[in-house]
C-alpha cells in the first residue's frame, strides 16, 4: 500500500517533467534509475522515447505497470520495466541517456555511488549523458545537529482504495552523515480514526565537489550544472542540484 500512496502523493509533482523531456529529446534509448511508479518514464515514452525503467522495489513496479496499462499501445511498447539494483545491473542495451530523478542519488553511500557511476559508464554510448537531480547539499547541511523538525502538511488526496482523505505530512531528522526524511500518510477514516503509514529515506551530506571528483574519476566531464528545472544557474541557495555529465569516450 505504501507504493500506491507514494504514487498518489508524488504524481502531483510535475515541475521536472519538461526538463527530462528536453534532456532526452532525440535520444533513442533512455534508462531511468529508480523509476518508481513511472512518474517520469511514462511521460518520456509519451514523447516518443524508448525507456527502460529500473527499480529495486517490486511494489513500485507493480504500480508503474498498472499506470502504463492505461496508456495507448504505442506508449506501452516504448517502456520496459524491470526490477534490479542500480549498483549491480547488467543489460545488453546501450543508452544515449541515463537519468536518476527525484533525489534518488543522494540516498546512496559513497561505495554505492562508485558502483552506480561504473555501471552507468558501462551502459552509455560514447558521448552519452547521465543526469541526476538532488536536493541541494548546502541546504541539507543546515539541518545538521538539529532534532527532528515539526511535521509540515504537504498535501491531501483521496486514498487509492477507499476514496477517504489521506493527509500527508513530512518531517526531517538530523542523523550522522545526513538527514532522514519521513512522510506520514494519515488515512482519515469516517469514524474519526486515523491509520498512519510512514515512508523514510536517508539523504547524505555529499558536497558538489565530491560528485564532481567522482564523475571525473570514472571518465565523465560536466556538461551542465543547474539549480532548478528551468536550467537556472546553481547557487548555494538553489533548491536543487542538477548535474548533467557526459561520457568522454
Amino acid at each position: 500500500m505504501l507504493a500506491k500512496l507514494y504514487h498518489a502523493h508524488h504524481c502531483q509533482y510535475q515541475e521536472d517533467i519538461h526538463f527530462w523531456k528536453w534532456l532526452v529529446e532525440g535520444v533513442e534509448n533512455v534508462l531511468e534509475l529508480g523509476c518508481g511508479s513511472g512518474r517520469v518514464s511514462i511521460p518520456l515514452a509519451q514523447g516518443g522515447s524508448s525507456v527502460w525503467g529500473m527499480d529495486r522495489e517490486e511494489s513500485m513496479l507493480e504500480v508503474a505497470r498498472a499506470n502504463l496499462a492505461k496508456e495507448p499501445e504505442p506508449v506501452q511498447k516504448r517502456v520496459s520495466l524491470f526490477q534490479a539494483d542500480m549498483t549491480r545491473f547488467q543489460l545488453a542495451t546501450r543508452f544515449g541517456a541515463v537519468i536518476c530523478p527525484c533525489n534518488t542519488f543522494s540516498v546512496l553511500t559513497a561505495s554505492e555511488r562508485k558502483d552506480v557511476w561504473q555501471r552507468v559508464a558501462e551502459h552509455l554510448i560514447s558521448q552519452g549523458v547521465f543526469a541526476i537531480s538532488l536536493p541541494n547539499p548546502t541546504l541539507l547541511v543546515r539541518y545538521k545537529n538539529q532534532t527532528e523538525t515539526e511535521s509540515v502538511q504537504e498535501a491531501i488526496f483521496p486514498h487509492p482504495q477507499t476514496g477517504n482523505p489521506v493527509q500527508v505530512s513530512s518531517a526531517i531528522e538530523s542523523v550522522e552523515e545526513g538527514v532522514i526524511w519521513r512522510w506520514h500518510y494519515d488515512h482519515l477514516l469516517p469514524d474519526g480514526q486515523v491509520e498512519r503509514l510512514t515512508m523514510s529515506t536517508k539523504h547524505y551530506y555529499t558536497p558538489l565537489e565530491v560528485y564532481e571528483r567522482e564523475m571525473r574519476e570514472i571518465g565523465f566531464h560536466l556538461r551542465g550544472l543547474y539549480g532548478d528545472f528551468e536550467k537556472g544557474q546553481f547557487s548555494p541557495e538553489s533548491l536543487y542540484l542538477i548535474l548533467v555529465v557526459q561520457k568522454v569516450a
